[in-house]
């Protein structure tokens, strides 16, 4: 951690940490700390001071002596409890994920705990350059305020049961009763240090969110649990209502006026908040002309304001399959701000010229005032591109010319990508149906067709576009940046895809995305194909927001951002006031530029937290929907294939689910069967049956697992695994 601080506190803070280096390995008792500080500084200054450094880690406590972390062998960090239960530390000025720990080594640290920790020596881990392995040494602090749940009963006493497995606390609960049996609840931790100290903690029931079996349930506990904003303050719902429907008049005051021409809106048929629209036309001389119209959300949101701070602190949208979360009140995010047919809308522009071969000839930037002149969903656009009628040119006119040229340019442009290396993943998905009542009925494919590519390419034409313009000018913005796979990520996807007979080429320590994407061209049209798809994008770095332009990898772009969803992402909306700024030529008040310069970082990571907690909301909804769906279904067949081999068992996916489940190895009873991990299979030492990655399989539905919200499989005709004599098993204690 950085030794800058700044502020009072900081001054106090930086004064401290200097004694405490004196003092080297013997350190400081608190009373002789004090009293070295006085009288300059107070007894509370000092223990608050303290408390910030060891938040900071640049000072601990141990055995009642204060001592400056440099001169231990100890590291202070936050964990991030993985979905298997190791965890990794978080530590550094950014907090980045600097050691791994395995879940045996955690000593009752749960997930966001700040921690000391000890680097431990090799420990036999797979893997060249992984993260170094370390092991808890104590929980400094406990952020921990509520806990989400069902209760357990014992006796007069009652626990919780986290809905989350990966939290292993002891929780004794006051406020249930036992008609809360089998309800979710949110319970208030009531002393959160005293868990930090060993002892079980103590909580109480404030929140009743129902049974998992009454529809919208789980939506409330995904929010409860990973903390999403639910209900607008009062205020930020005040400000958006101030603006009315429509923008007025002194709106559109300098702004190029563009209502005239034809622009589209391309969505999904439930999508119900439009912020980008599209104008393509084709030249003379087979080149393009292109408008990517993007709402003016930064119009209405101003810095500083309620909206714009609500905005903030939740980062993102977060969708389910029944509801969405959205960033900003629906006032303006399906009102005002939606670029909706046949209605004036304030919007941001991009203006891009592109030579018959795709590369761009010109770019600029105006704000600008549009009227949609249809809303087009990706099913429609689709039939008409592909299965055009004769009424068609009648009913649609312009528009359709207009998507003609847009799907010839969408070609070249991906043509040309697909040329720089950049890496098309195209991963089968499922989306849930749900009945009147919001109960999980069935699953239909995810589509993607042209019309999704469309979209894709204009949008990444647009985002490129811009970062080029910002990066350009030293404007100070957040880029979406994405790294290159780490060497050793790329030597375990090598090893694996080796036995299907496919090879990743190239040095692995400098490897240009067009090898991966040759890698996905060689299982094109395969049974392994999605399996394959599904392994390149895990050995992939997660895409992240960042001060610095480093490029997009997988994109195979030098200059990235977003710029095409303010509505629902905050980069975007910052983005937006960095462009709208560089447009206005106007200098920026003293000291305004250097200071959003320093708080860049903050926001990035702010942002890219948001994002990772509405992903992992989004899918872990997805897979406790999926695994209810298929509770009432044991017993039953279904195809599938082997995603993959571990030495207790197989994951198989499930074709028409999209959802995994576990074979354990101890069902596979027809052979004795031996894991090699270097071919990643499980082969039978008598009849030599091999099952491996992208086999495909029948499997039958033998359970499911509410709490781990997972599903048990069996190879179907396997014979029943032998009875071996029942061991005594001793009740474990909810605690």
């Amino acid at each position: 951690m950085s030794t800058e601080l700044s502020g009072l506190d900081g001054v106090t803070r930086q004064d401290v940490l200097e004694r405490l280096m004196v003092a080297g390995t013997k350190g400081m008792q608190l009373v002789e700390l004090q009293k070295k500080m006085a009288p300059d500084w107070d007894a509370s200054a000092v223990e608050q001071a303290l408390g910030g450094l060891q938040r900071d880690g640049l000072a601990v406590e141990w055995n009642q002596r204060w001592m400056a972390i440099r001169h231990t062998k100890w590291i202070v960090g936050q964990v991030n409890q993985l979905e298997k239960g190791d965890a990794l530390i978080r530590t550094g000025d950014r907090w980045e994920a600097g050691y791994f720990v395995s879940r045996r080594n955690l000593k009752g640290a749960i997930d966001r705990d700040r921690v000391l920790i000890r680097r431990v020596e090799a420990s036999g881990r797979k893997g060249g350059d992984r993260l170094p392995e370390a092991t808890i040494v104590r929980v400094l602090e406990r952020p921990l305020r509520t806990v989400v749940g069902t209760l357990d009963f014992e006796g007069d006493r009652r626990w919780l049961v986290p809905f989350d497995p990966k939290v292993n606390l002891d929780l004794e609960v006051t406020g249930g009763d036992n008609r809360l049996e089998d309800q979710y609840v949110v319970v208030e931790v009531l002393d959160p240090r005293r868990g930090s100290r060993g002892g079980p903690l103590k909580g109480r029931v404030t929140e009743v969110l129902g049974s998992a079996s009454s529809p919208g349930v789980d939506v409330l506990v995904m929010l409860r649990h990973f903390r999403i904003p639910e209900n607008f303050p009062v205020e930020v719902l005040a400000e958006a209502e101030r603006f009315g429907e429509d923008p007025l008049e002194s709106d559109l005051e300098g702004r190029r006026d563009l209502t005239t021409q034809t622009a589209v809106t391309i969505d999904g048929e439930s999508a119900r908040d439009f912020d980008d629209a599209i104008s393509v036309e084709q030249r003379p001389d087979g080149g393009f002309s292109v408008a990517v119209h993007i709402a003016d959300v930064s119009h209405y949101v101003s810095e500083g304001d309620a909206l714009d701070l609500e905005a903030f602190r939740r980062g993102t949208s977060v969708y389910f399959p029944d509801r969405a979360i959205p960033m900003l009140p629906e006032t303006l995010s399906n009102g005002l701000c939606s670029l909706r047919p046949d209605v004036v809308r304030l919007t941001l522009s991009a203006f891009l010229e592109f030579s018959p071969e795709g590369e761009v000839e010109s770019r600029s930037f105006d704000t600008t005032v549009i009227r949609s002149s249809r809303r087009l969903t990706y099913g429609e656009v689709r039939r008409l591109l592909e299965e055009p009628e004769t009424k068609d040119e009648q009913e649609y006119g312009p528009v359709l010319t207009m998507l003609r040229a847009a799907e010839a340019l969408a070609r070249v442009l991906n043509r040309r990508r697909m040329d720089r290396g950049s890496i098309d993943f195209d991963l089968p998905e499922g989306d849930v149906i749900l009945d009147e009542e919001g109960f999980t009925v069935g699953v239909r494919p995810g589509e993607r067709n042209i019309a999704h590519r469309i979209i894709e390419e204009l949008m990444i034409a647009a985002n490129e576009a811009v970062a080029f313009h910002l990066d350009s000018h030293e404007t100070p913005a957040v880029y979406r940046v994405h790294d290159p796979p780490q060497s050793t990520s790329l030597e375990e996807l090598r090893s694996v895809v080796k036995p299907l007979g496919l090879k990743l080429e190239g040095d692995l320590q400098l490897l240009n995305p067009a090898a991966l994407q040759a890698l996905l061209k060689q299982a094109e049209g395969k049974p392994e194909e999605p399996f394959v798809s599904s392994l390149v994008l895990r050995a992939m770095q997660q895409a992240a927001y960042d001060p610095e332009c480093r490029g997009h990898y997988a994109l195979g772009s030098t200059h990235y951002t977003h710029f095409t969803s303010p509505i629902r992402r905050y980069p975007d909306l910052l983005v937006h006031r960095q462009l709208k700024s560089l447009l206005r030529g106007s200098e920026p008040a003293e000291g305004k530029d250097s200071l959003l310069e320093s708080r860049l970082p903050s926001i990035a990571e702010h942002c890219s937290f948001t994002e990772r907690r509405a992903e992992r909301a989004e899918r872990q909804l997805l897979q406790w929907k999926l695994v209810r769906l298929l509770a009432g279904r044991i017993g039953e067949k279904f195809s599938g294939r082997v995603t993959g081999v571990q030495p207790f068992g197989l994951f198989v996916q499930l074709s028409d689910y999209f959802v995994d489940g576990l074979v354990p190895i101890r069902s596979m009873a027809d052979d004795f069967y031996v894991y090699e991990a270097d071919s990643h299979r499980l082969i039978g030492q008598e009849n030599g049956k091999i099952y491996r990655l992208a086999d495909r399989v029948d499997v039958v539905l033998t359970g499911v697992d509410p709490r781990q919200r997972g599903l048990s499989l069996a190879i179907e005709g396997m014979p029943e695994p032998r009875q071996s004599r029942p061991r005594r098993q001793r009740r474990r204690s909810p605690r």
